[in-house]
Formats: structure tokens, sequence, C-alpha cells
């Protein structure tokens, strides 16, 4: 994998809809325009990382995905790849991590972002299922092991009943007893960040690198102090998942306000 520096702050390219989602414009050009508009934006911000989402492809469907929509996202990942020497990740919803990782492998990306990597949860398109096991076991037989694995815990804009009787840490924990290379803690919906006292949750708990996956803004995590805490302690990593573009201004204020916290 590319490096990462102690703390990163990584920009989300939230590709345009897909072929075969209900809001598919057609034109497969714009949406690669589109993609590489957004990161010449985060380019000039000086971000550290790049993640690709199909954000838009609301609303979310279970695996198996349209091939022509993983045939295009491969197209943009290979383009995104071809501009930008940092890290770059992949998500691709609901839950399609596989696929994710096999975009990741053949086109040469850094990590995966995925949900429900233990446990299980309901989510807008059902009951989704731990992918631990099966996601690994993949990795192993593409031989892509240096793709990292950064699993999100208790997933944004699910019901997480199944699991009330685990709270972050308990997951977290899973998590690592499962392999997983970093932890992605969130808010309840994008764009709200992750409590305070979560986060001190998730670094007691957390032995791997902790991301927060939602809700950065130029005001968050600025004045996020962590009291009686180690700096070795604070999160690790910062990454930010953003729906709607940001204007290069907005996106540099946030960064040096990450480099301003320890």
């Amino acid at each position: 994998m590319r490096p990462l520096p102690p703390k990163f702050l990584g920009a989300m390219i939230a590709v345009m809809p897909l072929p075969g989602s209900p809001r598919y414009g057609g034109n497969d050009d714009l949406i690669i325009a589109q993609a590489l508009s957004d990161l010449g934006h985060y380019t000039i911000a000086a971000v550290d990382a790049i993640i690709l989402e199909n954000s838009h492809d609301l609303p979310y469907i279970k695996p198996p995905l349209p091939e022509k929509a993983v045939r295009l996202m491969k197209r943009i990942a290979r383009e995104v790849r071809a501009r930008f020497s940092g890290p770059i990740g992949i998500q691709m919803l609901e839950a399609a991590n596989e696929t994710a990782l096999e975009i990741a492998h053949e086109t040469d990306l850094d990590f995966v972002r995925v949900e429900s990597y233990v446990f299980a949860h309901v989510g807008g398109a059902g009951i989704i299922e731990g992918c631990a096991g099966k996601l690994l076991r993949k990795r192993k037989e593409l031989g892509c092991e240096h793709i990292k694995i950064f699993a999100d815990i208790k997933k944004k804009h699910c019901s997480h009943a199944l699991t009330g009787d685990l709270d972050l840490a308990d997951e977290i924990k899973q998590a690592q007893f499962f392999l997983t290379d970093g932890v992605v803690v969130t808010g309840a919906r994008t764009t709200e960040p992750p409590a305070l006292s979560e986060l001190r949750l998730a670094q007691k708990a957390a032995r791997v690198p902790v991301l927060i996956g939602s809700g950065m803004t130029p005001h968050f995590p600025r004045k996020r102090r962590f009291p009686g805490r180690a700096r070795s302690q604070a999160p690790r990593y910062f990454h930010v998942g953003l729906s709607l573009r940001l204007a290069a201004s907005s996106l540099t204020v946030v960064a040096t306000e990450v480099t301003r916290l320890y």
C-alpha cells in the first residue's frame, strides 16, 4: 500500500449514478469527467488520499451489482489512478465488499472500506451479514494482501438492533480479532460526525488505526481534544467521506485543522 501519513485526510469522490441505477443519465463520459473534476479540486487542496464510492446509486441494492456499473467504476478507478500518485480506496454500496476488492485489485488501488465486516445489521436493502471470512479469503486468492481493509463499525444509515447487546468497543475488538487493518467510526448518517464519547471509546478499544468516516468539516475535528490521553492514543487516521462537493479552499482549511490537532 502506498504510505499514508500518521494523520491523513482522505476526500471522497461521490460518483454520479452508475448504469442500472434509477437516476443513471446515460452519459458515461460525463460521469467520468465529473469524477476527474472532483479529483482536480482535491489535488489542488493537497489531500492525502482519495476514496471512490457509488454514493448516488440510490436506492442501494445488495450484490451482485449491475455488470455495466462495475465496468464503469473500473474505468473511473483507472483514470483516477493515472492522475493521483497517493493512496486510493473504494467502497461499493450496499455491502458489495468483494466487488470493491476486485475493482481495487484490477485497478491498482490501496484500500477498501467495507460494511458489516463482523456480525450483521439491517441496512436500507435488508439484512447485511458479516463478510470478513469470505473477504479475506478472496484477498488471499487474488494475491492482493497489500490492499488494506478498513471496516465500518456500526455502519451509518443502518439499524443495529441485531447487535444491541454489543457496544462500539465490542465490535471493534471483534473486527480486530478478524484481522481488519483499521476501523471506521461515524455518526448516524452522512454529514453527521461521531460523538466524542464514541471516539474516546474507540481509542481505548482499538489496536489498529481509527478513521473518522463522516461529518468532517472545517469545524470538525477542530477543538476536538482528547484530555488525559497520550498523543499515541488519539485517533491515528482521519478520513472524510463527502457526498457533497467542497470547494478546494474549504478542504485546505480542514487539512490545516487536522495537522494542528496534536
